[in-house]
């Protein structure tokens, strides 16, 4: 069984071990929490290991679980078990309503129709909103018989205590930087220094790795590397720009960002590199990512105290966590380049 197939010369199996190892445990001892809680950075595999395990749960083999092979088995691989439900993210929200908990909860109400433990997966269960995760949390409490939940999430902290203290956590540790790099180089021949950008930006995300290098046939329109230029351009502008200027510079960059919002997540781990860039510039040079801007970091370094670079990248911090309770986009922006300006103040060589 491969859990993720994304890399086809890797074994995700064997590099999710441990939490195989743990799920493989709980089948086989019949021990089946109410709840489990899959933690880990996304692409690491998580919601197949979800239906790997519903399919050892309900396996009818008898040499084996999870065969793949069985009636119950295939069913749950062609994504047609009437009793394997998934509370998906609809289409244009940022959050899991509290009527989409409500709804789960009406069709559990009643028996299985056939499955030995009927699944209830929660993908991005970090995004329920409060009401929705207080809903969840009395089915939870008072789970219908032979019915299990397994939430899937990347960041805990937007969980409430009470729903992880009643799951089951199981860890999915991210892939490497190198890694990812090395698949890059290996399976598309990326050139080496952009293999090292994209796995860099990427966040131990080799999904979004490929499609910051259109390798991604799904985002052939979205040309990463020519607007990644432009942002770290126009990013060092704004920094090497006399204060006065600096302040329009900054809310025109913020009115472009918001005119797309779909790319904002994307353009925010730009900005990472950017600023973990200067930090790092000043001592070990060799080891930022944007090494294709290495000149640019030259000429900043020399103009900006570090402690300044330290407080830009706290405001970078803060702002997605805005941008991820919903706040609004255009106005968060405004905040974050107007707080560089504040950081910034006068440059060294004014």
């Amino acid at each position: 069984m491969v859990i993720d197939q994304t890399m086809s010369d890797f074994d995700q199996m064997q590099y999710q071990a441990k939490a195989v190892s743990e799920l493989t445990i709980i089948i086989q001892t019949k021990k089946i929490p109410n709840a489990l809680l899959f933690l880990g950075n996304e692409n690491t595999g998580k919601k197949d290991a979800a239906f790997f395990f519903a399919k050892g749960c309900n396996c009818l083999s008898k040499k084996e679980f999870a065969c793949n092979n069985c009636k119950s088995c295939r069913k749950i691989n062609a994504k047609t078990h009437p009793d394997i439900l998934c509370v998906n993210l609809q289409q244009g929200k940022k959050i899991i309503s509290i009527s989409q908990i409500r709804e789960m909860g009406l069709t559990i109400s009643s028996k299985p129709n056939e499955a030995k433990f009927r699944m209830v997966m929660i993908p991005n269960a970090d995004l329920m909103n409060t009401q929705a995760q207080n809903a969840l949390l009395k089915r939870l409490e008072e789970p219908p018989e032979k019915t299990f939940f397994i939430l899937i999430a990347t960041k805990i902290s937007f969980l409430l205590p009470t729903i992880i203290s009643r799951c089951r956590v199981i860890r999915f540790k991210p892939l490497t930087d190198r890694l990812i790099e090395q698949y890059l180089i290996n399976e598309f021949k990326i050139d080496k220094q952009m293999a090292y950008i994209a796995s860099k930006t990427a966040d131990s995300d080799v999904k979004k790795a490929m499609m910051y290098l259109n390798l991604n046939p799904d985002n052939e329109n979205f040309i990463w590397m020519k607007r990644r230029k432009w942002l770290l351009n126009t990013l060092a502008d704004i920094l090497k720009t006399d204060t006065s200027d600096c302040i329009s510079k900054g809310l025109m960059l913020s009115q472009k960002l918001s005119a797309d919002p779909d790319l904002v997540h994307d353009d925010i781990a730009i900005m990472k590199t950017f600023f973990r860039d200067l930090i790092i510039f000043g001592f070990h040079r060799k080891k930022i990512v944007n090494l294709d801007f290495y000149d640019v970091f030259t000429d900043i370094g020399q103009r900006i105290e570090a402690k300044k670079m330290s407080e830009w990248i706290k405001e970078l911090y803060e702002t997605e966590k805005r941008l991820t309770s919903n706040s609004t986009l255009r106005l968060t922006l405004d905040r974050f380049f107007l707080k560089i300006v504040i950081h910034k103040g006068k440059l060294i060589y004014d």
